[in-house]
């Protein structure tokens, strides 16, 4: 989900724990009156509060430590999923970040004291924590700790990037077949991803052996260079630099297709009939952004354009039912061949991403917001879009998800520790179409009854 709201927990009873304190320094801070310093007392407090996020961190990192082997002491079975989903909601980060700060703060806390000790005192930051954990991430605990002492005298002076390099050359220098089979480890872990960029674009990113990917990279220089040189027939510049051709042929090859052929794999684009045909409501704007789930807006003439330059493939129109304010999608046309699992799909539109606060990944699974062993209803209301690693860490003890709101759509999460986090759903067109509802309170239970007595239908 794009937004979610916290609901933030402070003893009344224990006015002076840690929290409360820590709580009345960040309030504190809105106070500072920076109209009346210097110029120079600006830059010292710019500084100061960069000291502070370090000391932070580090303060975190304890927390974190003694919450995961807390954890571990009372349900052993689940920590290792639980403790991490926790932590990254408490971070409000993805759980992948989550789990990297739980390992990053158990070697901060017990293998690497010297970069713990710049961190809490501020002359370093979070990156430079992680970049000299990752380097060192293989080492023994004496070689790692030797690694610690040498980076950590002078990891002051270094940049985040600079840290990790000198750890690295440590470690190759200690230990050098652990930095080869972590090497030979790596080529395990190739992938291939995407992630949306600005202006309408996106990163593909091929993840691969460092000999294979630059003996790549350097055939897509060659056929580029001959492309813009004007040698070859069967592919013209038209004006295009090194790169786009580079591009072009990169995403064209992967894809199987020949030059100037049509990319067949469907991409789901929701826009408004009034931005895409000019027709329905006439109050509605004609330059309504569309939105492509999972990888955010799109200008209505961008839209417009993918749709008319689709030459010879096929383009598809399902009709989505909204709400009556137009926020909420509601039902689906099921008139579209080739196609099954509409509910699914109805949840993707829906949910955007992922539904635990502050995740953003893909969804990859339908799930049961109130689990179908306890007679949960397979139905619009009761499902949740979620990645793998949410829904399986949901299925551990002291773990729920409570469907709140009917619509806007609003989950609760209970994590626990009896915390408790909400996701809204976005807007069908995504969040910036409207303005955020006033009131986010859950819904009754007649409300609850009524709208399941809707999605029911």
């Amino acid at each position: 989900m794009s937004t979610t709201t916290v609901r933030e927990r402070v003893d009344a009873g224990a006015p002076c724990s840690p929290a409360a304190r820590v709580t009345g320094f960040r309030s504190s801070l809105a106070e500072v009156d920076v109209a009346g310093l210097t110029d120079s007392e600006r830059v010292d407090l710019i500084s100061e509060l960069e000291r502070l996020k370090g000391a932070a961190t580090a303060a975190q990192a304890r927390a974190t430590e003694a919450f995961r082997v807390s954890r571990e002491e009372t349900a052993p079975q689940d920590a290792a999923r639980s403790v991490g989903s926790q932590v990254a909601l408490a971070r409000r980060e993805s759980p992948t970040l989550g789990d990297r700060f739980v390992g990053l703060s158990r070697a901060l806390v017990h293998e690497l004291p010297a970069t713990m000790a710049a961190l809490t005192d501020g002359a370093i930051g979070e990156r430079h924590a992680v970049e000299v954990a990752r380097e060192s991430a293989t080492l023994t605990l004496e070689h790692r700790a030797e690694v610690d002492r040498r980076v950590g005298a002078v990891i002051g002076r270094l940049s985040p990037k600079a840290a990790g390099r000198a750890a690295r050359r440590v470690a190759a220098e200690l230990d050098a077949a652990s930095v080869v089979r972590r090497m030979e480890t790596a080529v395990a872990s190739r992938r291939v991803t995407v992630r949306p960029a600005p202006d309408g674009m996106a990163w593909l990113t091929v993840l691969g052996p460092l000999r294979d990917v630059v003996g790549a990279y350097a055939a897509l220089r060659t056929r580029a260079q001959s492309v813009v040189g004007g040698q070859c027939d069967d592919e013209p510049a038209d004006g295009r630099g090194l790169g786009a051709v580079a591009a072009d042929t990169a995403l064209r090859s992967m894809a199987g297709l020949a030059p100037g052929q049509v990319q067949p794999v469907e991409v789901q684009l929701v826009i408004t009939d009034r931005a895409l045909l000019g027709t329905g409501d006439p109050a509605a704007s004609l330059l309504a952004p569309a939105r492509i789930p999972g990888h955010g807006p799109v200008p209505a003439p961008v839209a417009r354009a993918w749709v008319r330059g689709a030459g010879e493939a096929s383009v598809w129109l399902r009709r989505l039912y909204t709400s009556p304010d137009g926020r909420d999608l509601v039902a689906m046309d099921a008139r579209r061949r080739l196609f099954t699992g509409l509910l699914r799909r109805m949840l993707v539109l829906r949910d955007d991403t992922c539904t635990t606060p502050w995740c953003d990944a893909p969804i990859v699974h339908a799930d049961h917001a109130h689990p179908a062993r306890d007679g949960g209803p397979t139905s619009y209301l009761n499902g949740s879009g979620t990645c793998a690693r949410c829904n399986h860490a949901k299925e551990s003890p002291g773990w729920a998800a409570t469907v709140v709101r009917g619509s806007p759509r609003q989950v609760e999460l209970h994590t626990p520790t009896g915390h408790t986090y909400r996701s809204l759903a976005p807007p069908l067109l995504g969040w910036g179409t409207d303005p955020p509802p006033d009131d986010l309170t859950p819904a009754s239970p007649l409300e609850r009854h009524l709208a399941a007595l809707l999605h029911a239908a």
